[in-house]
């Protein structure tokens, strides 16, 4: 075995060590520590000192914890920060509660916290983990049954290093050392962890109770049409010539809705009934008994109906290649001294009706011909203004404005359940609209005939003038979800007639439900899955990091105690190791590197990572006065190479083979 002379060197050659230096002198940088007197006592060799190892001490977990204590609390940090955030964030993201006890957390201050919280958080884990992977860095170079670890990934983990020279070590490593690539995740980690809980968020209306409960008649279902009959024809003409311009923009009965399947080829709204057709539980439906007679409601700013059944309208396009039947189709003509017409085509399709319709076009409504049904109502490929409606039930809570009846917000409460629409009761339904019965009155003849008229006209405004706006379809799809809004209406007004049945008088239970009064607040609203990602990586980076932390305590060797200062700590290894140039100095040791790249010209990340290809780094027992060597605290850092021989310093335990040299 080779020995190499331990001895303390002069302040003044420690110069040739110094990484940094002032070219003008004007403030000179001199890495280097005091150095006391010559030692007196005599050379020895560290070879001789080897065999002179005293028996490991027992160290406690205490003793071995505080060199990295200032990690091992930010780790601990870590954890408590770990447990209440992702509380926070479960009550908040995942279960929808912006309440916490007496706090009430808005989607501005959620936004806030969140952005604040995330980043703190993110930062903490990065500084843990950095911490980490410096504390590893050393307990692996105190191997001594391995020889340390390569220098390639001794200087990948250190925190001094820059993210391209890091990159430089693992391609000159030819991708054998790859603990470079943990340094390098870091700011992607801390990126992560600050960010993804701000991706696809929203607001969202959320209801606070502050105000009384009661029981009421709420909600929508689908039309009836033995009741619908009662209505007089002037009523339902009334109703759809009104609505068909725009209920799926009006607010206080429609919502955007959502179903599964529905693309850009189609719409949905949801009709929820509306605060103005509720009312309270009692023997009579007059407006005597609407939710807001009485003034109970007077001094809340929002109104909730919980878990009442409502209606979602979807209208799928169909495309050229759908034509109706000319029998398909009915045909509705004014008299000719108002000479105006509609026509209304109908096909069952399953649970669903395909519609289309047109108005009698401008010349033949000049020349009062629109009777003559022939000239414009039988070429079916000029029909285009065709939808197919859908209706499905759904019970939801919806938070009404107690200021303007507004819908705020519609919560689903149960699945929605596909509504058979009937074909036939939909055809019922435009013949009482547009054909006078016998029992109708000059009332109803003209509502009839006013309807008529303006359907028409709106057809032709749209079709002739703006051929490429969508209106017609528009007007056709609020046409067809007049009867679903109003169902609730027609009953009240039937029943208010007394001439129903028995079984058909009162509201149906299911219509039976309770209004909260409130305030409401908008929330912050997260996709479920950023929530659970963030919570699963949360803990998923403590318990790893807690296992490296709990590995690096458990090895034969404790971390040396660490200044804060990385260039420092290594300076100081390095000096208390170093041999003396013509004392039995190798070739190929750190400080003849060290002299060797500094008389070079070109001092570059690659020269290094060239010059420390095969190399080793190694901590090692320091030579104490008394002439005995301390097997547990290494403080010394020593450079072997890979391959033995005798101009290389040799390890404790012998030979090291290629296969060890990038671990």
């Amino acid at each position: 075995m080779e020995h190499f002379i331990e001895r303390n060197r002069s302040r003044t050659s420690f110069e040739d060590v110094s990484f940094m230096f002032d070219t003008d002198r004007k403030v000179p940088l001199e890495l280097r520590l005091p150095s006391p007197d010559p030692d007196p006592r005599p050379s020895t060799s560290y070879a001789t000192h080897v065999e002179e190892i005293r028996p490991a001490r027992r160290d406690t977990i205490l003793e071995r914890c505080r060199p990295i204590s200032f990690f091992l609390s930010a780790w601990a940090g870590s954890v408590v920060f770990t447990v209440v955030y992702c509380l926070f964030i479960y009550h908040i993201l995942i279960v929808g509660d912006p309440q916490i006890g007496s706090w009430t957390f808005d989607a501005s201050l959620t936004n806030l916290l969140l952005s604040i919280l995330s980043q703190l958080y993110a930062m903490l884990l990065v500084f843990m983990s950095m911490g980490l992977l410096d504390s590893l860095r050393w307990t692996l170079a105190a191997r001594v049954e391995r020889g340390g670890t390569s220098a390639s990934s001794f200087f990948q983990l250190s925190p001094a290093t820059d993210w391209l020279s890091v990159f430089k070590f693992i391609y000159g490593s030819k991708f054998r050392s790859l603990w470079g690539l943990l340094r390098l995740s870091l700011p992607f980690m801390g990126l992560g962890f600050g960010s993804i809980l701000k991706f696809q968020n929203t607001f969202e209306y959320h209801f606070i109770v502050e105000g009384p409960t009661i029981d009421v008649y709420a909600g929508n279902i689908p039309p009836d049409i033995s009741i619908i009959k009662q209505i007089p024809a002037s009523y339902m003409a009334g109703y759809h010539d009104t609505w068909a311009q725009g209920l799926q923009n009006y607010p206080r009965y429609t919502f955007p809705w959502h179903i599964d399947g529905c693309d850009d080829n189609c719409t949905v709204f949801f009709l929820p009934g509306g605060m103005e057709i509720a009312r309270k539980i009692g023997k009579s439906m007059d407006a005597s008994h609407t939710l807001l007679h009485g003034g109970l409601f007077n001094h809340v700013e929002s109104v909730s109906i919980d878990r009442a059944p409502g209606l979602a309208a979807e209208f799928r396009t169909l495309g050229d290649d759908f034509l109706f039947e000319l029998d398909e189709c009915t045909t509705y003509v004014s008299p000719r001294e108002v000479s105006d017409g509609v026509q209304f085509c109908l096909r069952q399709v399953g649970d669903s009706v395909a519609v289309g319709w047109r108005g009698c076009p401008s010349i033949p409504q000049w020349a009062h011909l629109c009777d003559l049904t022939s000239s414009w109502a039988s070429d079916m490929t000029n029909l285009t203004a065709k939808t197919l409606m859908t209706v499905y039930r759904q019970n939801v809570t919806t938070m009404y404005a107690r200021a303007d009846l507004a819908i705020k917000h519609i919560e689903a409460t149960s699945p929605p359940v596909r509504v058979h629409t009937s074909a036939d009761d939909t055809q019922q339904i435009w013949d009482r609209i547009f054909v006078p019965d016998g029992l109708a009155d000059m009332t109803d003849r003209q509502s009839i005939n006013v309807t008529i008229h303006r359907l028409a006209w709106k057809y032709r405004t749209y079709v002739e003038f703006f051929p490429d706006h969508n209106a017609p379809v528009e007007l056709l799809s609020n046409f067809m979800a007049v009867p679903l809004q109003f169902a609730v209406t027609a009953m009240q007004y039937a029943n208010s007639t007394g001439k129903l049945p028995e079984d058909k008088q009162g509201f149906p239970a299911e219509l039976i439900t309770t209004a909260t009064g409130g305030r409401s607040i908008q929330k912050f609203v997260s996709p479920a899955w950023t929530a659970w990602t963030f919570i699963v990586s949360a803990v998923g980076v403590v318990l790893i990091t807690g296992a490296g932390y709990l590995w690096v305590l458990t090895r034969e060797h404790p971390v040396p105690r660490p200044s804060g200062i990385t260039e420092l700590d290594f300076a100081t290894k390095l000096a208390n190791g170093q041999p003396v140039s013509g004392e039995g100095v190798a070739e190929g040791t750190l400080p003849d590197l060290l002299r060797d790249l500094k008389t070079r010209d070109a001092y570059t990340a690659w020269t290094v990572v060239r010059h420390l290809k095969g190399h080793r780094l190694e901590l090692t027992p320091e030579v104490r006065a008394d002439g005995t060597v301390d097997a547990v605290n290494f403080p010394v850092l020593r450079m072997t190479a890979k391959t033995l021989g005798s101009s290389t310093q040799t390890s404790l335990n012998g030979d090291r083979g290629e296969q060890r040299a990038f671990i």
